[in-house]
């Protein structure tokens, strides 16, 4: 696998992650159908860094950009799940 390669599929990692951001703030806290959409796409982000990962090995792991998509990942999550509750906590 080149680096290009790992670069390219670590972009599509960051791009999922991103529109997840967007979908999350979107809906504001409120609205429960974005806030899954922002789950699935969290969950594609994650599967692209597992197959990242499996693909380049170390120099995936040790990749700055792998990394920071891993960190993104974990706290956009977060944000999603703490909206999903508090969502939860309203109804």
């Amino acid at each position: 696998m080149s680096h290009q390669s790992l670069h390219e599929q670590l972009q599509q990692v960051s791009q999922h992650i991103e529109d997840a951001q967007e979908t999350a703030r979107q809906a504001q806290g409120s609205n429960q159908q974005l806030l899954s959409q922002a789950d699935q796409l969290l969950k594609q982000a994650e599967q692209d860094l597992v197959h990242a990962r499996n693909q380049a090995g170390a120099e995936a792991t040790e990749n700055a950009q792998f990394q920071q998509a891993y960190e993104q990942l974990h706290d956009t999550r977060q944000q999603v799940q703490e909206a999903q509750q508090n969502n939860n906590d309203v109804l």
